[in-house]
Order: structure tokens, then sequence, then C-alpha cells
């Protein structure tokens, strides 16, 4: 019955459980994106988390049972699954988290940028008198180097 953990649908149907993303935009931000449609590849997680996935196609009655199932049933079957196996289903959580929250359409979503800060930089408010003041010591004292 196991055989049928690494089918794509059963997969994404997993990552997408996990990860179902929202429905609705809260006010000022997009909404973010479910766990394949931020990109996830789902067949990367069958080869680090087989047992966990095993495990989710044997409570569900087969992995298209799961497919197939309400999203209240998927859940239920994902609880139980981690509460009776808590490493396994560990593996399987931590790297598909780890690349949700790493993925450009949830930095994306969030108001991040996904770029890196250089050579841009990090924007920065503009400096009040106090910052003013302690910078202008600085520059009287002079270079404290050779060079």
């Amino acid at each position: 019955m196991t055989a049928g953990y690494k089918s794509p649908q059963f997969l994404r149907a997993v990552v997408d459980t996990l990860l179902p993303g929202e429905t609705a935009k809260p006010s000022g931000r997009a909404a973010l994106p479910s766990g394949s449609a931020a990109g996830l590849d789902p067949a990367t997680y069958a080869k680090v988390a087989r047992s966990a996935l095993e495990a989710i196609v044997d409570a569900a009655g087969g992995a298209s049972a799961f497919v197939r199932a309400a999203e209240a049933d998927r859940i239920a079957v994902l609880r139980d699954v981690e509460r009776k196996l808590p490493v396994p289903f560990r593996t399987l959580l931590a790297p598909v988290l780890a690349d949700y929250y790493e993925s450009r359409a949830v930095i994306a979503a969030f108001g991040w940028r996904a770029e890196p800060p250089q050579p841009r930089g990090h924007p920065l408010p503009p400096a009040d008198e106090e910052t003013h003041r302690r910078l202008d010591r600085v520059r009287q004292r002079g270079k404290l180097w050779r060079g």
C-alpha cells in the first residue's frame, strides 16, 4: 500500500496540506501561497522522509485516498502521524518549512527583498540630530590606523 508515497499528486497534497497558503489577503501584503504554489518540489521530500510519507499513506488508506480526502481529513491524518511518529514527521516537516520560507514567493509575500543586501545595502532611516552629533565626534578623532 505504501508504494504510492512517491506519487506527484500525493506529495503535492501533503505539501499543500502542511502549507495551504492564505485564501484572503491580509491588509498591506500579498497573500501567502500554498507550498506547491511557492515553487516547492514535492519530489525532493520523498527522498528524505520516506518513513513519514509511508505512514501517511498507511494512515489514509492509500495515497489516492489521501489526495481525494477533504482538507480536514488530511489534516487529521497528518496530526495522527505526527503524534505516532514525531521524529520521522519532523524529518519531513523541517525541509518543507525551510524551503517554503526561503522561496521567493513567500519572501515577496512578506514584503521582504529577495536579493542580497549588497551592493545596494539596507535602507536606513534619516539620521537624527543625536546621530549627527555622535558622528561628528568620530570624525574629529581622525584616523586611528596606519595607512
